[in-house]
């Protein structure tokens, strides 16, 4: 402090001594916090917030797969120097630790970042057609972050950041949800007054397998989070009260992955993605590290034989890991590298969400006839599954989304969550444990808000 004193009062005196140099301004700008403008001046900013809420986003995306893909049985970060890793997602998770609190400060850093750069907009001078893209990008970012919260919380719910003074309440599973699908309405309805082309440029995994860097390819990844959306509210309350499904939810999922890229017959894997790289000061993907990350016994274990995608596990037993009660000597191939791109949202995962919303529309030809799809494309199966019942049905769709997407969503822990079927995970270290189903509100927050963490509708 210091320095930066005695530089304020050698300006000042300068100031005072030669008026003709018109010096009138002795601050000196605080670099390592920065005020973002209230108003966004030029292209190169805007283009600074948008690269911004995309690498915050990048930032919490691998480490939340591996933290929800622990809870759903598919992986383990098996690191006897920090064991945190296996007793939180798979005992108890501690209100104090960073697990807890990275996946709550990072999200709404982004949402903050987003909600900054929709006020920025107004009065800057960029054309309406420029403006609509910028919010549109920005609002379906930020959804997507409270997509990811409520995927962590479930029914302890969130709170909505309205950018006030005072605390913003904690708001239930339902409310937040609601909150999500007019954010990407809302959303949807300025990129489709965008134009052509956004005023700036996506990462490049925005285009790497389709095209999703323009409003109207962007449009398409926004239905798909709608459609994601829209089956949770379908489920909202499925767990908890045995049948009560809410059609009108899920038809609207089916009408906003019409209006998205899925597709039974395109490539699976076209979807958005985050890239890495080992640059100076950029990310790699940090679900690489064959030193510490191992694929449950499980995925081999509950796998139908003959199943071509165990071919992103490869077993070895010379490299076997324990701690905490855990051991694996399962290798994860579909990392190849800490650059391997890890993606937001693919075409397979949006052919599944059909068709769980299909089934809970009691639609089961039609769901069935996309696990076939599935099981023939991705597992390699050349002989179809027969008629089901519906129990067994949802069961075979969780694991076509479980096989197809492991190691790459969040989606395994979410869906028996969702549907009242997590003791069917197994249990985990001990034969009575089956972990966590939630990750709890922060310390620091419960604090804050004198442990009122009751949420309201």
């Amino acid at each position: 402090m210091t320095p930066t004193i005695r530089t304020s009062h050698a300006l000042t005196l300068v100031c005072a001594l030669v008026l003709v140099a018109s010096c009138t301004d002795a601050t000196i700008p605080n670099y390592n916090n920065p005020v973002i403008p209230t108003t966004i001046p030029s292209a190169t900013a805007l283009q600074s917030q948008v690269t911004g809420i995309a690498a915050g986003d990048r930032e919490n995306h691998a480490f939340q797969i591996l933290i929800m893909e622990t809870m759903g049985r598919d992986a383990y970060r098996i690191d006897a120097a920090d064991p945190r890793y296996i007793n939180n997602p798979l005992g108890q998770f501690n209100p104090s630790a960073f697990v807890t609190n990275f996946l709550w400060n990072s999200h709404y850093r982004t949402v903050r970042s987003a909600n900054e750069l929709v006020a920025g907009l107004e009065g800057s001078g960029f054309s309406a057609t420029d403006m609509a893209g910028a919010r549109g990008y920005a609002q379906t970012m930020k959804a997507m972050q409270y997509i990811r919260l409520i995927e962590l919380r479930d029914t302890i719910g969130v709170p909505i950041a309205l950018g006030r003074n005072a605390l913003d309440p904690i708001r239930c599973k339902p409310a937040v949800l609601a909150y999500i699908g007019a954010l990407l309405d809302s959303a949807a309805t300025d990129l489709g007054a965008a134009g052509a082309a956004f005023p700036f440029v996506l990462p490049g995994g925005f285009s790497s397998n389709g095209a999703f860097s323009t409003p109207a390819g962007f449009l398409k990844f926004n239905r798909g989070l709608k459609a994601r959306n829209d089956v949770y509210r379908g489920f909202v309350s499925y767990a908890r009260a045995g049948a009560a499904i809410d059609a009108t939810a899920l038809n609207a999922a089916i009408t906003a992955l019409d209006a998205s890229f899925a597709s039974v017959a395109g490539n699976f894997r076209d979807g958005v993605y985050h890239t890495y790289s080992t640059a100076s000061g950029d990310l790699v993907n940090q679900n690489f590290d064959n030193s510490v990350y191992r694929a449950n016994p499980k995925v081999l274990s509950e796998a139908e034989q003959g199943d071509q995608r165990l071919s992103k596990v490869r077993q070895d037993v010379d490299e076997v890991l324990r701690t905490e009660g855990v051991e694996s000597d399962i290798l994860f191939t579909i990392l190849d590298g800490p650059t391997t791109p890890l993606p937001l949202l693919i075409n397979e995962e949006l052919v599944l969400v059909r068709a769980e919303a299909l089934w809970g529309l009691n639609r089961d030809v039609e769901a069935l006839a996309i696990v076939n799809a599935v099981r023939s494309r991705s597992g390699g199966f050349t002989t179809p599954l027969a008629t089901l019942t519906h129990p067994a049905l949802l069961r075979e769709i969780l694991k076509q989304k479980r096989y197809s997407l492991l190691y790459e969503s969040p989606s395994r822990a979410v869906d028996y969550r969702m549907f009242g079927l997590w003791t069917e995970l197994g249990p985990e270290r001990t034969t009575t444990n089956f972990g966590p189903m939630v990750v709890p509100i922060p310390e620091a927050e419960a604090n804050a808000r004198d442990n009122v963490l009751t949420c309201t509708a």
